[in-house]
């Protein structure tokens, strides 16, 4: 057992040298709960399976936004958003146009996809938090959306851990 852990130094010692983070060490060594699979339902509802059909409840504007981050694992940059407005309109509108009005569901998409306002950020910040009341910091990391200032944010969870649910009229 003594070897195994004066292993276990050096190799610390050698990684340490070499630049790793503290965060990656933990990373390493800490042992984690399977990531479950997380479902998109015919309308949109998201749904880890796993965690006993456990249901992240969000408002339909921050559902769209994680749908629309699902449907592009590359993961998209903020002053893109743009470009995406379309697609994230059709998401938002498939859940919202029946107890909305069609001015005010535009309006929000725009000013979602504006890279010079907050409100991506802002909606990022609450999908986050929807996560963190269903589980831990560290499996949370996988499901929201993050990345770099500038840089593309993305979803980490493996796509094949993705279900989604046949009749979705967006569906791929």
């Amino acid at each position: 057992m003594d070897n195994i852990k004066n292993e276990i130094k050096r190799l610390v010692k050698m990684l340490r040298e070499k630049g790793v983070s503290e965060e990656e060490f933990r990373e390493l060594l800490e042992v984690q709960k399977p990531l479950s699979r997380l479902q998109v339902t015919k309308d949109y509802r998201i749904v880890l399976q796993d965690y006993g059909g456990r249901e992240v409840k969000m408002e339909p504007i921050h559902r769209a936004v994680y749908c629309l981050f699902l449907m592009h694992p590359e993961g998209i940059r903020f002053k893109e958003l743009p470009d995406y407005r379309e697609e994230l309109a059709a998401f938002y509108r498939s859940m919202k146009l029946s107890t909305q009005a069609r001015k005010k569901v535009e309006k929000s998409i725009v000013d979602l996809t504006d890279p010079l306002k907050y409100s991506i950020s802002e909606k990022c910040i609450r999908i986050r938090e929807k996560f963190l009341e269903v589980m831990n910091a560290e499996t949370a990391r996988h499901y929201i959306i993050s990345g770099e200032r500038g840089k593309a944010r993305k979803i980490r969870l493996d796509r094949s851990l993705v279900i989604w649910e046949k009749g979705n009229s967006l569906f791929h």
